[in-house]
C-alpha cells in the first residue's frame, strides 16, 4: 500500500486512481485492489475504500472480480459494511452498483483493462464514489463521526488471510511480484489526490510511505511519474504463509 505521510494541518478532499483489474486465484480469504481515504487511529478509524475485490468467501464461491465500496467509523469493529449490505451508501446512478461483477479483466501479457475510481467530498460534506466517470452515489456526512478533515489517502492492495496466523494468504493483484513490467503486474496509474489547500498532486519524493506487512509474499514499487499516465506504481504477490 502507498499512503501519504501525515502532515499537521493537511487533510484531503479527493483521492483517485486507475486500477488494473485482475482475477487472482483466491481459494480462501479476500484480495483487494483499492484507493482509500482515512482518519483516526485503529478502533476510531473512519474510512472509505473502493476498487475491486475477489472473495469466494463473501460472494458464495465466486472467484471473479467485483467492484466494491466499504465504509466504517471504528476500523470495522462494529460499524460499516461492504457495498449495500447495510444502511449508509446512497446510490444515485443505477448504471453501476457496488457489488457488481467486473466483466473486462486483464490477462498477463494479453488484453488489459482498468477501472477509474475516485472518492471526493462535496460542498455538503458528503463523500461521493465515482466509477469510470460516473458518480454512482455517496456516503452522507452524518454517518461519520471524525471525517470532516481526513488526513490519510492511499492506493494499493490488501488481502485478508483465512484462519490467521496459520492460514495461507491469497494472491494480491495479478499474483506476481511488482517489477515495473506493467504488461503482467497489477498497477495503479493516475494516482492523485486533492488536499485542503486545493492542490492536486500525487505520491512522490518523501511525501508518502510504503506499507508492506509480509514482504516475503507481497511488495509494492515506488511510484514514478509517467507523463500523461500520471504517477504510476505496481504491486502484488503470490501470497503464502505470512504467520502472525
Amino acid at each position: 500500500m502507498i499512503q501519504m505521510r501525515y502532515l499537521p494541518g493537511r487533510s484531503y478532499t479527493r483521492v483517485q486512481g486507475n486500477i488494473a483489474v485482475y482475477n487472482p486465484n483466491v481459494k480462501q480469504g479476500d484480495s483487494y485492489a483499492a484507493i482509500q481515504i482515512i482518519n483516526g487511529e485503529e478502533y476510531k478509524t473512519n474510512a472509505i475504500n473502493t476498487g475491486w475485490m475477489v472473495s469466494p468467501t463473501i460472494y458464495g464461491g465466486a472467484k471473479y472480480s467485483i467492484f466494491f465500496t466499504h465504509w466504517t467509523t471504528d476500523g470495522s469493529k462494529t460499524t460499516g459494511c461492504l457495498n449495500l449490505n447495510c444502511p449508509g451508501f446512497v446510490q444515485i446512478d443505477r448504471r453501476v452498483y457496488p457489488g457488481a461483477p467486473i466483466t473486462n479483466v486483464s490477462i498477463p501479457y494479453g488484453p488489459h483493462f482498468e477501472i477509474a475510481v475516485s472518492i471526493f467530498k462535496d460542498l455538503f460534506g458528503s463523500w461521493w464514489v465515482s466509477y469510470d466517470g460516473i458518480n454512482i452515489g455517496y456516503y452522507p456526512a452524518k454517518i461519520f463521526n471524525n471525517f470532516a478533515n481526513p488526513q490519510i489517502v492511499g492506493w494499493g492492495g490488501v488481502v485478508v488471510t483465512p484462519n490467521p496466523p496459520t492460514g495461507v494468504s491469497p494472491p494480491m493483484g495479478s499474483g506476481v511480484f511488482p517489477d515495473r513490467k506493467y504488461e503482467h503486474s497489477c498497477y495503479i496509474r493516475f494516482a492523485q489526490y486533492t488536499n485542503n489547500l486545493g492542490i492536486e498532486d500525487g505520491p512522490h519524493g518523501d511525501n508518502y510511505e510504503k506499507i508492506i506487512d509480509c514482504p516475503s509474499h507481497y511488495s509494492v514499487r515506488d511510484p514514478v511519474y509517467r507523463g500523461n499516465l500520471g504517477y504510476t506504481f505496481d504491486f502484488g504477490g503470490p501470497g503464502g504463509k505470512c504467520g502472525s
